[in-house]
C-alpha cells in the first residue's frame, strides 16, 4: 500500500484574464466515425481510464479497480494500439471503507517520467468525507513501480468542497498544467487549474478555468491542443439549464488564460449529456461524453458514450455517433494516429473495455 505525505508547495503567479470568442455555428451533419475493431476488455472490475503515450510509442493506461476490501489504482499497457493490454503496476491501495481514491490521469513528461494524477479522499466508515486532495505520484520505469510526488490540492472537508477528477497537461514550454473540479456548494462547482515549474514537485496557487461568476456544476474537464500554435481546447459537464449539458472554453496562449464559455452540446428530450473529454485526430477534434438523452436509464451514466467531431476548431460539431452502446460508463479518449482513436469506458456486462474508431 502506498503511503502518502500530505504536503502542499506553492509558487507565485500573476493574475490571469479571459479572453472571449464567438460562440459556434451548429452543424447537424454526422461524421463519417467508424468501428475499427469490437471491444478489448482490459480489466472486468475496471472503471474510469485515461491513458497516455510513452516515449517508446507504446500506450499506459491508468483506472480504478476493487481489490478485496481495498480500491486500488492500476497501470496497463498496450504496445499494439490497443488491441491488448497487460498489467504493469499498482500505482495506489487504500481500504474502500475509509478512503476514496479514483479518477486516475496518468501523463509522461518530456524526460521521461510518468505521472499519475488521482482523487484521493479520507471518509469515515458511515461514508462521510473528512479530507479531499489531488495526489500526484511519479514513476521513472515505464508506469512498473510509483512513489508519492506532491498533493496538486488538498483541504479538509468543510460543507460541500470536495476536489475531483484531475487533468494534466504540458504546455510547448514545458510548463506542467493540471486542471480540477473544486465544489463551492451542492449546486455550484468550478473547475480550476495550477502550474508547475518543477514537473510537479510544487505547485502554483489556483485560478478559474470556468464556473466564475456561473451557479453551475462545472466538472471533469478534458483539454487538447487545437493546433500547434497556442490554441487548446477545455470541455466540460455543467448545469446551466438545471441538468448536465457540454460547454467549453478556448485558450489562445497554450492553456494560460480561458475565455468565456460556449455551448458544444446539449441533450435531446431535456435528458443529460456529461463526462466529456476531447482529442486532436489528425486535426480535427474529437469530443466524448455520456448521455441517456435516447436511453431509459435515470442518469447519465449508464447511458450511451458518444462522440461529436468538429474540423475547424470548434466552431462548429457534428451530429453524434454512438460509440458505447446503453449501459457505458465514465468514458475517455485517446489518439492513437492521424485517423484513429481509442473510446475507454466502462461497460456492463463487460467491464472496462477499448475500442478502435476511424475517422
Amino acid at each position: 500500500m502506498l503511503a502518502f505525505t500530505l504536503s502542499r508547495l506553492l509558487l507565485g503567479v500573476t493574475a490571469l484574464t479571459g479572453l472571449s470568442h464567438a460562440a459556434p455555428t451548429a452543424d447537424i451533419h454526422a461524421r463519417n466515425v467508424s468501428p475499427g475493431s469490437g471491444q478489448i476488455v482490459v480489466d472486468g472490475g475496471g472503471v474510469y481510464m485515461r491513458a497516455t503515450r510513452l516515449n517508446d510509442g507504446s500506450i499506459l493506461g491508468g483506472y480504478a479497480a476493487q481489490d478485496g476490501p481495498n480500491h486500488v489504482l492500476k497501470a496497463v499497457r498496450s504496445t499494439d494500439g490497443g488491441a491488448s493490454w497487460a498489467q504493469i503496476g499498482t500505482v495506489a491501495s487504500a481500504p474502500s471503507a475509509t478512503s476514496d481514491i479514483d479518477n486516475a490521469f496518468p501523463l509522461q513528461l518530456p524526460n521521461g517520467r510518468v505521472l499519475f494524477a488521482f482523487r484521493n479522499h479520507d471518509r469515515t466508515a458511515s461514508g462521510s468525507y473528512t479530507y479531499f486532495r489531488i495526489t500526484l505520484c511519479y514513476s521513472d520505469d515505464g508506469g512498473h513501480n510509483w512513489s508519492f510526488l506532491s498533493q496538486i490540492d488538498e483541504r479538509p472537508q468543510n460543507g460541500v468542497n470536495g476536489l475531483w477528477e484531475p487533468f494534466l497537461r504540458v504546455s510547448g514550454n514545458g510548463v506542467l498544467q493540471a486542471f480540477y473540479s473544486s465544489e463551492n456548494s451542492s449546486n455550484d462547482q468550478d473547475n480550476l487549474m495550477k502550474i508547475s515549474s518543477d514537473n510537479g514537485q510544487s505547485w502554483s496557487v489556483s485560478w478559474t478555468v470556468s464556473g466564475q461568476g456561473v451557479t453551475s456544476r462545472d466538472g471533469m474537464t478534458g483539454v487538447s491542443n487545437i493546433d500547434n500554435n497556442g490554441n487548446v481546447i477545455c470541455v466540460f459537464e455543467n448545469t446551466e439549464i438545471g441538468h448536465f449539458s457540454i460547454d467549453y472554453v478556448l485558450s489562445h496562449d497554450d492553456g494560460f488564460n480561458w475565455g468565456s464559455r460556449t455551448r458544444l452540446y446539449t441533450a435531446a428530450n431535456g435528458r443529460d449529456a456529461g463526462a466529456p473529454d476531447v482529442i486532436n485526430v489528425g486535426g480535427q477534434l474529437v469530443a466524448s461524453f455520456m448521455t441517456n438523452e435516447n436511453s431509459n436509464t435515470p442518469s447519465l451514466d449508464g447511458g450511451q458514450m458518444k462522440v461529436v467531431v468538429s474540423n475547424n476548431g470548434g466552431s462548429s460539431w457534428s451530429g453524434p455517433t454512438v460509440t458505447g452502446d446503453v449501459g457505458s460508463h465514465w468514458g475517455g479518449l485517446y489518439s492513437i494516429d492521424s485517423s484513429q482513436f481509442l473510446a475507454l469506458y466502462s461497460f456492463d456486462r463487460a467491464g472496462l473495455v477499448s475500442q478502435k474508431y476511424h475517422l
